[in-house]
């Protein structure tokens, strides 16, 4: 049975519910998170939580629990679903109020977790990699918050889907490439690696800090800096990264092969430290603890 926390409470999922005043629901005023968890070890959990901390306060909205308090829901969670595969889903509102665009006076956060498998993408995406489409980048200014108001990012997706790619890859007025609609995006060149600045105008992900920081230890050169779609077409190659796909190669965009038109070769060396990663922080969290002597 699926199960959900919400304001203080475990209770099966489709017992979970919230007004139809919610602000969340009347002006997409919130944010979310999702985290991936593998054999009960929650990844990047520290770096989760700080960012939905950071969403809060961009949005000032009040924050119901803290760290700790959240941090042993999760936990709960993931003992709960039984399952070695799993992603969280976290939601945080303003909560009810009378509908009016002002913050209402008083308010009463409405606070949801819940956990459920998580997908299983076909091995042959990562061995082949998938396609992508471009399309104008329509969000707000603010895009470092993890928002719940979605609109732009579904528009652009459902664009790409459509044309049977797997993502859209979003540009702005300049013809620079931001990010993905849910996904951050990179490109390599020339033996270098280039993603767009976590300066505001993306959603800088907890998995693409992984990766810089994964590819400067060993020796690659990596960039946060802008590019063009241009830039991007002519790239040798080019990837996605979340916490659901880790490191996913890009093949195609707008139907014209990226380099090869298959996985290059540093796109497969940062799926491989990746994947390491997340293999040494699950062993890590599994070893027993050590006991001191006395």
């Amino acid at each position: 049975m699926e199960t959900v926390w919400i304001n203080g409470e475990f209770k099966p999922l489709s017992e979970g519910h919230v007004g139809l005043e919610d602000r969340a629901l009347l002006f997409g005023e919130g944010i979310y998170e999702v985290i991936a968890a593998y054999q009960g070890v929650p990844i990047l959990l520290e770096e989760h939580l700080e960012r939905w901390e950071r969403s809060a306060a961009g949005l000032r909205l009040p924050l119901p629990y803290t760290r700790d308090q959240r941090r042993e829901v999760l936990m709960e969670l993931i003992a709960r679903s039984g399952s070695d595969r799993i992603s969280l889903y976290g939601q945080l509102s303003r909560g009810e109020s009378r509908r009016a665009h002002q913050f209402p006076a008083t308010p009463k956060p409405n606070e949801f977790w819940f956990a459920r498998n998580l997908a299983k993408y076909p091995p042959e995406l990562h061995e082949k990699g998938v396609k992508v489409y471009t399309h104008l980048d329509e969000r707000w200014a603010r895009r470092w918050i993890k928002s719940t108001s979605l609109l732009p990012n579904c528009i652009a997706k459902q664009y790409a889907t459509e044309r049977g790619g797997f993502e859209a890859i979003l540009f702005n007025e300049e013809n620079i490439v931001t990010e993905g609609a849910v996904a951050n995006f990179w490109v390599v060149k020339n033996g270098v690696v280039y993603t767009h600045p976590a300066n505001g105008r993306i959603l800088g992900g907890c998995k693409r800090a992984m990766v810089l920081e994964l590819a400067r230890a060993a020796g690659i050169d990596v960039r946060e800096e802008t590019y063009s779609v241009d830039f991007m077409m002519q790239a040798d190659e080019a990837f996605l990264t979340s916490t659901t796909i880790n490191v996913l190669p890009v093949v195609k965009a707008d139907d014209m092969a990226i380099g090869s038109g298959t996985p290059g070769a540093l796109t497969r060396r940062l799926m491989e430290l990746v994947d390491a990663e997340i293999s040494s922080i699950i062993e890590a969290a599994s070893a027993p603890a050590v006991q001191s002597g006395t």
